[in-house]
């Protein structure tokens, strides 16, 4: 039979190394949106393979991609394709019109707000009302309740989901956890720990570097930019023109991309996505930047939701001649946009200095010694209240025997770990 893989992301590489089964990639580099590039002052950004370059800064493409959900078999597999560091989750909720910081998740640490308004909180979360959330946001009010809900919640979600969050159907819960005893703990000074990320391992020497050494045992083609498939007589046509028939395919593909490839559409309106532009910048620290390893900022004057620090996770992120230092720190800035919201370059550029700006007022950064930003067209999947479409698009593709695999293919988060599982299972399934 000829089986195929589409796309050599985490997902694709793990399929294809189980099946032995060819691998497409569009790109000329493995590893999907989850790779590593290089960045000097005044020179193109590179992939981080090849000759190692002390002398720049190391920046993930998408923003730290941090790898949570690591079991003992699972470590121990890719750690023969780099070595990986084990860190404990450093995070908290930025107000920045304050300057003040609490821990994550903010639930758990009442303590740090003031004393009135954290027992109104506390008396609204023991006591929620009774009702169904057909929404996102109606969810989170009454599981949180109103006070920590606008002081937080809302605003943050606001900027998370580009507004789309008083629309969806509630959705990934675990990432916001409510344990009513933790909660009772933390308003008392006794915060306990909670999520899905709070160990969390990454390559010491990067992703890039770690999915070139998986790629290596893997048949991945590249420069194979998938334009069209024929589900009827079972045909891939690629960008330069060649084809290839098949009898079983794996796509890992955002779902509604492999749907347009083939022709094939659901009866059911297809569900939201939403893009982030990501801003990687490096330069002097600056004398307020925290030790976390990321902070969720619900008051941004730019639009900003989420603030990264690649340096204070792992130091080589930062030229060599600065890590011992501490002069210098990197940072990922991400923003959501809703979908089809793409900025032109003008803008873009406009957004990257007011950001940059923002961080400056911080006390985060003194100045940027280089910056690049780039785009992540399909970055977070939604659900729309009562919707089918996810159901109705998986089936009618595996009619084709077309399966429609990984994060993106199954239109659901997961991180890392989670997708590399997902790929050795279907990748065996496919053997």
């Amino acid at each position: 039979m000829r089986k195929f893989v589409v796309g050599a992301g985490a997902t694709g590489l793990a399929a294809g190394f189980a099946c032995g089964c060819p691998v497409f990639e569009s790109d000329t580099v493995p590893g999907g949106m989850s790779r590593s590039y290089l960045l000097k002052p005044g020179k193109q950004r590179r992939w981080d393979l090849g000759p190692p370059d002390p002398s720049g800064y190391r920046f993930d493409h998408g923003g730290g991609h941090w790898i949570f959900g690591l079991d003992a078999p699972l470590k121990e597999c890719l750690s023969h394709h780099g070595e990986l560091d084990a860190y404990q989750r450093i995070s908290s909720v930025f107000f920045s019109h304050r300057g003040t910081f609490v821990p994550f998740p903010i639930q758990n640490h009442l303590h740090c707000l003031e004393p009135a308004v954290a027992r109104q909180c506390l008396e609204e979360i023991l006591h929620p009302p009774q009702r169904e959330c057909s929404t996102q946001a109606e969810w989170l009010e009454a599981n949180f309740g109103p006070t920590l809900n606008a002081l937080f919640f809302a605003p943050f979600h606001e900027r998370y989901t580009a507004g789309l969050w008083t629309r969806l159907a509630p959705q990934d819960a675990y990432k916001s956890p409510i344990d009513r005893a933790a909660v009772i703990a933390g308003a008392a000074g006794n915060p306990r720990t909670a999520g899905y990320n709070t160990v969390f391992h990454y390559p010491r020497n990067g992703l890039s570097r770690m999915w070139a050494d998986l790629a290596r045992r893997v048949d991945v083609r590249y420069d194979h930019r998938l334009v069209r498939i024929d589900p009827v007589d079972k045909v891939l046509h690629f960008a330069d023109g060649t084809v290839d028939p098949f009898d079983r395919l794996l796509s890992t593909l955002p779902l509604d991309q492999t749907l347009t490839l083939a022709s094939l559409q659901p009866g059911s309106a297809p569900d939201p996505y939403t893009s982030v532009l990501v801003l990687n910048v490096g330069g002097p620290k600056g004398r307020s930047c925290p030790p976390d390893h990321w902070v969720y900022v619900p008051d941004s004057r730019c639009g900003l939701h989420r603030v990264g620090i690649y340096s204070n996770v792992n130091r080589s992120y930062l030229p060599q001649a600065d890590r011992d230092s501490g002069r210098t720190a990197s940072f990922y800035v991400e923003r959501a946009f809703p979908a089809g919201k793409r900025l032109d370059d003008a803008a873009t550029s406009q957004y990257a200095t007011e950001a940059i700006r923002e961080l400056q007022d911080w006390g985060f950064l003194q100045e940027s010694e280089v910056q690049d930003c780039h785009w992540v067209e399909v970055a977070y999947t939604w659900t729309w209240p009562n919707s089918t479409w996810k159901q109705e698009a998986l089936a009618l593709l595996e009619r084709h025997d077309i399966q429609a695999i990984g994060r993106y293919g199954r239109w659901h988060f997961q991180g890392i770990a989670d997708s590399l599982r997902e790929g050795i299972l279907w990748g065996t399934a496919l053997r």
